[in-house]
């Protein structure tokens, strides 16, 4: 029905298994993430919001992330009036674990064939996406090299201004034949179809305040200080 209409499936729920205290220190626990999120999204549910928890034995709203869940819903509308051109995606891929090579997999699925449909597809909508849908010598192959070259640890220690260059030596190697890197770095451009490096060193403050306390508290957790270099 959701579909015929063209509206999109956005979940909205507060914890039912869950004190508010509890999920504010601990994030949302497993079983309740599966039932309330993980399901719903294998349906098609989109832009999941904890709505509130448990305070005693009633369940309590808050009122922040109320307003939370409107604004995104304004959100949301302003976006589908605006035009296709003028609108910003990010298309995320899976990387973990990080440094084994897991950047951009997926069990049984073709993700750099996928990534390369997607774009045409969001080129034939309208969508601005360079010269990618157009370069005969574009590849989702060497898009997905590139990130993977700049998710590694090496990589990442040298700051976002050295990221272009370490994907360039990559292009050099595999236009010499080199075989320990895709072969698909070695066509014009790297099979990269104009496309280069945007990045930004952030310290732990600012990621704090991006992501919040809690998830910046896991992020610093799990990334040695050794690992870091100049920023993330």
């Amino acid at each position: 029905l959701l579909e015929s209409m063209d509206v999109p499936y956005i979940v909205a729920s507060p914890l039912l298994l869950q004190s508010i205290p509890m999920w504010q220190s601990n994030g949302v626990l497993g079983l309740q993430s599966v039932v309330l999120y993980s399901l719903p999204e294998l349906d098609g549910a989109i832009d999941t919001v904890v709505l509130g928890g448990l305070v005693g034995d009633k369940i309590a709203l808050i009122p922040e992330r109320v307003r939370k869940v409107c604004s995104r819903l304004r959100g949301w509308v302003n976006l589908r009036k605006t035009p296709p051109a003028d609108r910003k995606i990010s298309v995320m891929l899976y990387g973990f674990p990080p440094n084994v090579g897991a950047v951009g997999t997926a069990a049984l699925l073709d993700v750099p064939n996928s990534l390369e449909q997607l774009l045409k597809r969001l080129h034939e909508e309208g969508y601005n996406v360079g010269d990618f849908a157009t370069d005969p010598d574009a590849s989702g192959q060497s898009l997905v090299a590139a990130l993977a070259t700049c998710s590694e640890n090496s990589v990442i220690a040298g700051g976002s201004n050295k990221m272009q260059s370490a994907i360039e030596q990559r292009m050099e190697r595999a236009r010499n034949g080199d075989e320990t890197v895709p072969e698909t770095l070695a066509k014009p451009g790297g099979g990269l179809a104009g496309a280069t490096v945007l990045g930004k060193d952030m310290n732990f403050d600012e990621l704090e305040k991006m992501l919040g306390k809690y998830m910046a508290k896991k992020v610093r957790k799990s990334w040695p200080e050794k690992e870091r270099g100049p920023g993330m």
